[in-house]
């Protein structure tokens, strides 16, 4: 019994459905999935409704955006209570504050000469809340650029000339919203920003667990975050972060998962938050 811990629907910047997700996860013999879509819990809701038709858990889960320092952290939240006020209100402003970034890196881009309609991009978005990948599909789609990747290195990347920084959210509060809705903090694919010491510092924040099998982490990577985890009593888990539209996903998704064990485990904990 094997769960992916780490996936994403049309809710934010995947391009599955729920059901469909729920559908391609119980052709790969997956138990269980975590829905962990950007900022939201919406498609995760709505995948509760089909557990039954696909036989697989899906445990409700949320990427968080943190943002301090000049950086930007990613923090999974696992077995979220879906009633929780603090919970909904965090993610209606949040939702809220990308839509003002969103339209801050528009009119840049508008500055600088390209012609983008923001209801198109609001279009692109759909149901999610609006981000840069939309933005820049955006880009991709009237032809300024070539692809996905070409926009955030040349126009809405960090550094880049019409980009604009995310909302004020620390780590810490990431962590305390996330338990008091029930559920535990992991530190999502640290490889991709976080040094030791930064490492060390959210771990006495009181991260719950490290996403320690991730389809960026070599294998030193792993067994270094491995030798962490059981070092602090971290939960360990895994996840393919599978969207549907990057290089790698069909390969990925079904392959970076943790024992069902883990999925009992994250129930505990949170039980006891």
């Amino acid at each position: 019994m094997k769960a992916d811990l780490h996936t994403h629907t049309n809710y934010s910047d995947g391009i599955y459905s729920p059901k469909e997700l729920l559908e391609k996860a119980s052709s790969l013999g997956l138990s269980a999935i975590a829905i962990t879509d950007h900022d939201t819990i919406e498609g995760a809701i709505e995948a509760k409704k089909y557990q039954k038709e696909f036989n697989i858990e899906v445990i409700i889960g949320c990427e968080f955006s943190c943002y301090e320092n000049g950086k930007e952290y990613h923090i999974l939240g696992y077995n979220l209570n879906p009633e929780k006020e603090i919970l909904l209100t965090h993610l209606k402003n949040y939702r809220n504050a990308r839509l003002f970034r969103a339209k801050q890196i528009n009119k840049k881009l508008n500055q600088l000469g390209f012609n983008l309609e923001f209801d198109y991009i609001l279009d692109i978005a759909g149901a999610a809340p609006v981000a840069r990948p939309h933005i820049a599909q955006a880009l991709v789609n009237k032809g300024y650029v070539e692809n996905l990747k070409a926009a955030f290195l040349n126009l809405i990347g960090e550094g880049c000339p019409a980009y604009h920084p995310k909302a004020l959210f620390t780590v810490k509060n990431c962590i305390s919203l996330i338990n008091k809705s029930g559920g535990i903090a992991v530190l999502a694919h640290p490889r991709n920003y976080v040094d030791n010491e930064t490492l060390y510092n959210f771990i006495d924040q009181g991260l719950d667990g490290i996403e320690v099998y991730h389809p960026s982490h070599s294998e030193d990577l792993v067994k270094y975050y491995h030798y962490v985890a059981m070092q602090y009593w971290l939960v360990e888990t895994a996840g393919s972060d599978f969207h549907g539209n990057r290089e790698y996903d069909e390969i990925n998704f079904g392959n970076y998962t943790v024992d069902y064990s883990i999925v009992e485990n994250i129930k505990f904990i949170s039980s006891n938050k």
